[in-house]
């Protein structure tokens, strides 16, 4: 008589019997060289996270164990976000490399093997300008002034992978602009300077 066995994992609440479950906290370093005095820490960046899971999927019937398969599969060919819990709780990651294998000391169900890899989703830096209050406009006599309006510079430290198209998309400025104010080749911008971007 085939039983369900049923492990405490689930990928989006469906539950999984993980025999092995291997993560990877992994980041790049820089392998160039780095000035004396520079903080390294600017120059290490974290990898999305990756686990690496293998177990069972069994239910009483094969068509149970059909339509987990199903679920899983759609899972991964639509791209859709999971949360698993497993030893550990990981939000916001992808399932891919999803592997079955039959084997003749499973009868109710098949062998399987996945990756689970992180998406770090990025929080917009852009802040909605404030709706100012409508006023009735003043009149004043005589001859309408102008205002000077001198503004200071603006300034952007670069980080790596920043380039003068990038950066005039940014602040709204021609990147031909850029370079003449900041006299650095596009392709030999170096990271940690300060580039007047307006």
């Amino acid at each position: 008589m085939a039983i369900e066995l049923n492990g405490t994992s689930k990928i989006n609440g469906l539950l999984i019997h993980v025999e092995n479950e291997d993560t990877t906290f992994d980041v790049e370093i820089p392998t160039h060289k780095v000035e004396k005095g520079i903080n390294l820490s600017d120059h290490v960046e974290r990898q999305p996270i990756v686990v690496k899971l293998s177990g069972l999927l069994v239910r009483p019937t094969k068509e149970r164990v059909e339509s987990l398969i199903t679920k899983l599969r759609k899972i991964e060919e639509e791209g859709r976000l999971v949360t698993y819990e497993g030893r550990r709780i990981y939000t916001n990651m992808l399932l891919h490399d999803l592997n079955i294998r039959a084997d003749s000391s499973v009868v109710n169900g098949f062998k399987f093997s996945c990756t689970l890899t992180e998406v770090r989703i990025a929080q917009s830096s852009y802040v909605p300008p404030q709706i100012k209050a409508v006023t009735a406009p003043v009149a004043q006599a005589g001859r309408k002034q102008t205002v000077n309006k001198k503004t200071s510079p603006i300034y952007h430290v670069v980080k790596r992978g920043d380039t003068y198209i990038a950066l005039g998309k940014k602040y709204n400025v021609k990147w031909q602009q850029l370079q003449a104010w900041n006299g650095y080749e596009p392709t030999k911008i170096p990271v940690g300077a300060k580039l007047r971007v307006g």
